[in-house]
Formats: C-alpha cells, structure tokens, sequence
C-alpha cells in the first residue's frame, strides 16, 4: 500500500496546482479577453459554450483528486467531493439560471439585480473552490 500512497500523491501533487492554475488562468487571461476581443454576440457565444466545459473539466480533475486523496486524510478527500459537487451545481444550475436572466430581451431591475446575485454567487463559488483546493494542497 506505501507504494500507492506515494504515485497517488505525486499524481495529488500534479493535479491540484496544475487545477487551480488553470481555473486561475481562464479567469484572469481568457474571460476577460473575450469581452475585449470579440462583439458582444461572439463573446456570448462563447463563454455559454466554454464554461460548461470549463466546469466538467473541472469537475473531472477535483473527483479523482477526491478519490486519490481518501488514503491522505478523509477531511481532504470530503473537501474535494464538495469542491467537486460545487462544479457540478454551476455547469448544471448556476450557468443556466445566468444564461436565462441574459436572454430577457427588456431587463428590469429585478432581472439586474437577480443577475448581480447569481453571477456573485458564481464568482464566490470559484473562489472559494480555488482557496479550499490550495490549502488541502498545502496541507498535503
């Protein structure tokens, strides 16, 4: 079992860093270019079809982390079982409920504000996704 153990956390040690830098980039480098680069209907386009992939990609990196890690500590393989739920409740609900409140042609207040939220939700989400992933890893 040593031997597992130690693969597992070099793939761990792998994973998590090469996770958060590459949620880390896209927000920081790629969302915000698009807006830049592209017309408005362009970028729409593209950051309703990136970011549920965004999401599952995600999702499918956190889980095995989840898996690989239950032999390190069970508090960091439930960390990243949440981390990973958190995924998949925005490539499922989050980017939906978003994209529904965008598409109303005559926004209202309420539509605004309903927007903020959700999109603030989002953002916290990640964030939070981000600070829990690189502590487990510093802690590992």
């Amino acid at each position: 079992m040593p031997e597992y153990q130690n693969l597992s956390l070099q793939i761990i040690n792998f994973l998590i860093p090469f996770l958060v830098g590459s949620l880390i980039f896209f927000s920081v480098v790629v969302a915000p270019n698009v807006f830049i680069s592209l017309d408005e209907k362009s970028a729409r386009k593209f950051i309703r079809s990136i970011f549920p992939k965004l999401y599952l990609y995600a999702f499918l990196i956190s889980i095995t982390i989840a898996v690989l890690i239950i032999y390190h500590g069970t508090i960091y393989s439930v960390i990243f079982f949440i981390v990973s739920s958190g995924f998949l409740f925005s490539k499922f609900f989050l980017v939906k409920w978003i994209n529904e409140i965008s598409d109303i042609k005559q926004k209202t207040s309420k539509h605004v504000k309903k927007f903020k939220i959700l999109h603030s939700l989002s953002v916290s989400i990640f964030i939070i996704q981000i600070i829990c992933m690189t502590i487990v890893y510093v802690k590992v």
